[in-house]
Formats: C-alpha cells, sequence, structure tokens
C-alpha cells in the first residue's frame, strides 16, 4: 500500500490504534498515546483521522473513553461540525463558478461520530450543541446525517429539540422548497427529492414532540406542508413508514 507523506503523520498513530483496538488490547492508557499522537490537528487529513478514531473507539468500547469525551467535545468534535469559510474556494470555470468546500469531508465524519456517541455515550453529550440551524443548511451530504440525528434527538431527548424548535423550521422550510434548476442533471433531481424526503422525515419526527403544538412557527411549516398536494403526498409517505 502506497502511503503518501502528508498522509504519514496520520496513518501510522491510526493504524497502531485499529491493530490495538481490534486485538483487544486498547485500554483507557493505549487510547489516550493513540489520540496524542493527533497533535498537528490544524491539519486536515490529521483531523480527520482524529475523528475516525474517536468515532471508532466510541463505536466499539464506548466505556473506555467516557471520562474523556467532555474534553474531547469541548474542544476537538463541536469544532469539526462547523462550516470554515476559509477552506471553501471558488473555481472559475468559464461560464460557471464552482466552489469547492476542503472540510466537507471532516464534518461527514464530525457527524457520523455524533450519531455513534448518541447511541452509545448519550449521556457524555451536550444535545443542544447539534441541534442549530446551521446544520441543517448545510451541504447536502452534511444535510442528510443531520436529518437522522435531529429524529434520533427527538427520541432520546425531545426537551432539548423543543427548546430549539423554532430555529429548525427555517432551514428545514428552504430545504423542502427548493427546486432544482431547470437545466439540472436528473442526478441533481433525484438528489433534491431524496433531500425534501429526508427533511419531511425530520419534520414529521419533529411532530411527534410532546409541546411542539405550542411552536407557532411549527404550526405553520406544517400548514404549508398540508397546503402543498406534491409536498403533502411525500409527507404522507414518511410518516407511514
Amino acid at each position: 500500500m502506497l502511503i503518501k507523506d502528508k498522509d504519514r503523520v496520520s496513518f501510522t498513530p491510526r493504524l497502531k490504534f485499529d491493530l490495538l483496538l481490534y486485538a483487544g488490547h486498547l485500554d483507557l492508557v493505549a487510547f489516550e498515546k493513540a489520540m496524542s499522537c493527533f497533535s498537528l490537528l490544524y491539519l486536515q487529513h490529521v483531523r480527520r483521522a482524529a475523528v475516525l478514531a474517536l468515532s471508532t473507539a466510541a463505536h466499539n468500547k464506548p466505556n473506555l473513553i467516557k471520562g474523556l469525551l467532555l474534553e474531547m467535545l469541548q474542544f476537538f468534535l463541536y469544532d469539526q461540525t462547523i462550516v470554515k469559510q476559509e477552506l471553501i474556494t471558488t473555481m472559475d470555470l468559464g461560464p460557471f463558478k464552482h466552489n469547492v468546500d476542503d472540510d466537507l469531508e471532516i464534518r461527514k465524519a464530525a457527524f457520523e461520530c455524533v450519531d455513534t456517541l448518541l447511541n452509545n455515550c448519550l449521556d457524555q453529550v451536550n444535545s443542544s450543541s447539534f441541534i442549530v440551524p446551521y446544520l441543517i443548511s448545510d451541504h447536502y451530504d452534511v444535510k442528510m446525517p443531520c436529518h437522522l440525528i435531529v429524529s434520533k434527538l427527538v427520541d432520546k431527548c425531545p426537551a432539548a429539540v423543543l427548546a430549539v424548535l423554532d430555529s429548525l423550521v427555517e432551514p428545514l422550510e428552504k430545504t423542502i422548497n427548493h427546486k432544482p434548476k431547470l437545466d439540472a442533471v436528473k442526478q441533481e433531481v433525484g438528489r433534491n427529492e431524496d433531500m425534501i424526503r429526508s427533511a419531511l422525515r425530520a419534520i414529521a419526527s419533529l411532530s411527534r414532540i410532546s409541546g411542539g403544538d405550542c411552536s407557532l412557527k411549527f404550526k405553520m411549516l406544517l400548514k404549508h406542508i398540508t397546503s402543498s398536494t406534491a409536498l403533502h403526498e411525500k409527507y404522507s409517505s414518511v410518516r407511514s413508514k
């Protein structure tokens, strides 16, 4: 296997981490040593390796990391879920402009890690930190897992979701009302339909929260859905599953 020089700094500790884990020899000391190898967290590939290592530990040995999670979440993982404008570059392609987000893969990995933590370490996670509007206003590949996380949080900690319900309405409404360009290819149209259904599933989950009917904004969103034939059909479909 060929390893690029820029990946060597993250590959070696990650490999050692995985070998220890799969061999059953990963304890608290070994985990702390493995994570300490990711010291150059300003490098993107190193940050991604650190997120993947944390996710692996949370999935396989959650009890091992619970004592370390508060510090890791506060000083590392939360930051990986934020869009970093300085890492978004615009490419000029003649008559078109294309944005390239160099941090997208890290955010995707971070939210996969969040999902794992919600399953295995919920008592150590500040769920409110992940229920904010920008998370469901992000890139397509980030919105989808965020919708799932919102649905999961509705079941696990509804009070935290209810507290920010009003702020979730606008980004969800933008998503379900989004229409692809007239010259969009079939793949783009399909992705947009998937995104709308994903948002509607999140809305269906939010509608189950006790006290949600006290939110005027959310009630107006539901009214908007029922008044649109296309949206109402999709909403009824996702609710019945």
